[in-house]
């Protein structure tokens, strides 16, 4: 009778045990349980950390900033619209027309100016140095146009202004040669420098002929840029853009209207606008209905007149598709000479080579379906070349290559 109440006792500890053993246990797996998420949940935050700079960096890699010649142009009017005024009375103020060439935006975030020309010179003549020019709302001394710091993939002569004091006159001696040194800094930490005043770069053979990098498209029939520019009458549906109107000669961020020009589907007068047009007004060209003009600026880089009497330029995308054309003529001085009769260009002097594009092969089309693309670029060159006379082929002939900076086709306004 002793023995039940014993064996009783020790089945009630051994319950005890257990139960506590379980507790253990359970504690054990729900702390290796919590473990493994914890581990799990920081490895997903430093996957997705490495993807994000992996990202960061490949956009990085992408950044593509051109300075397009001439690298700055000294503005003349005292208002810019937008940022204030104040130009060529406190300020000196400059353009800077640059291209996106990459496949990502780009935001400049500094930019920094040394002059290396004669001392007391432009941003050597002040303490310290370099110029920091930073990005305002409103005209200051060392900025630039906060408005027009971003530039989208894939857009070419782009403006952005910059103001100086204007004691501080950045050294542009003539001949040019290359005094100052322009350093740009974008948000992705890229540096971009060029040298300005530019020096020319020589291409062709007997001679040379040189794009300063602007170039403008004009056209006519089913879509006339004579109403696609800010204020002009019909400027509503498929029109896009808002550049302002001048006449020539006018900077890159202007539309330009051309005047007294022969051979023309209608009317003398052209309405040359940045280089870009929709994909509507692209495959009205391709039909036949509309008629595209593209005009590039020329400089002789040679040592001895030439005459520019024929020409072509070729521009594609994708090596299949292509835009061709021939030369129309050339605007020099601020008059129109047909191909057949163009004066002699002297050394150092630039005129408008005005092309007539004349055929479009599209193999590809545009927009591939499935390819998420929605602009596409044009790029090439074109070409310049006494092809009349009868010494052309001696010791008179001339032939040079002429870098076109790109028509953009984009999906629409």
């Amino acid at each position: 009778m002793m023995l039940r109440p014993l064996i009783l006792g020790f089945r009630r500890r051994r319950a005890v045990s257990t139960m506590i053993g379980g507790a253990i246990v359970l504690t054990l797996l729900l702390t290796a349980l919590g473990t493994m998420v914890f581990v799990s949940q920081q490895y997903d935050q430093y996957q997705q950390l490495v993807k994000k700079m992996g990202q960061h960096d490949s956009q990085e890699f992408s950044e593509r900033l051109v300075i397009n010649s001439p690298g700055l142009t000294l503005l003349t009017s005292t208002t810019i619209s937008g940022w204030g005024s104040g130009c060529t009375t406190t300020y000196n103020c400059y353009n800077i027309t640059m291209s996106n060439l990459g496949g990502v935006g780009i935001q400049i975030a500094r930019i920094y100016i040394n002059s290396t020309g004669p001392a007391g010179s432009g941003c050597s003549s002040i303490n310290p140095q370099p110029c920091i020019l930073n990005p305002t709302s409103a005209i200051a001394p060392y900025a630039f146009n906060q408005a027009n710091r971003f530039l989208n993939p894939g857009e070419v002569n782009h403006p952005v202004v910059i103001a100086v004091p204007i004691a501080v006159s950045l050294p542009n001696p003539n001949p040019a040669f290359p005094q100052n040194t322009i350093i740009i800094v974008t948000g992705r930490g890229n540096v971009f420098s060029f040298q300005w005043p530019f020096q020319l770069q020589v291409f062709g053979q007997s001679q040379s002929a040189f794009s300063s990098g602007i170039m403008k498209v004009a056209y006519q029939g089913s879509y006339d840029s004579s109403h696609d520019y800010k204020g002009a009458s019909g400027h509503t549906g498929g029109y896009c853009h808002n550049e302002p109107l001048q006449n020539y000669p006018a900077a890159s961020n202007y539309a330009e209207e051309l005047t007294g020009i022969g051979g023309l589907q209608t009317g003398t007068t052209l309405y040359f606008l940045n280089p870009w047009i929709t994909q509507t007004i692209l495959q009205s060209a391709v039909n036949g209905a509309t008629q595209m003009y593209i005009y590039v600026i020329v400089i002789n880089t040679g040592q001895t007149k030439y005459t520019p009497t024929a020409g072509s330029i070729d521009l594609t995308w994708y090596g299949q598709n292509h835009l061709d054309g021939t030369l129309l003529g050339v605007y020099y001085k601020g008059t129109f000479y047909p191909a057949a009769s163009a004066p002699s260009i002297t050394p150092s002097t630039n005129y408008y080579a005005i092309y007539t594009m004349n055929t479009a092969t599209m193999k590809l089309g545009l927009w591939p379906p499935g390819s998420g693309m929605t602009s596409v670029m044009f790029w090439g060159d074109a070409s310049i070349t006494d092809g009349t006379g009868s010494n052309n082929e001696n010791q008179n002939y001339f032939s040079g290559t002429v870098l076109v900076s790109g028509l953009w086709i984009r999906s629409g306004c």
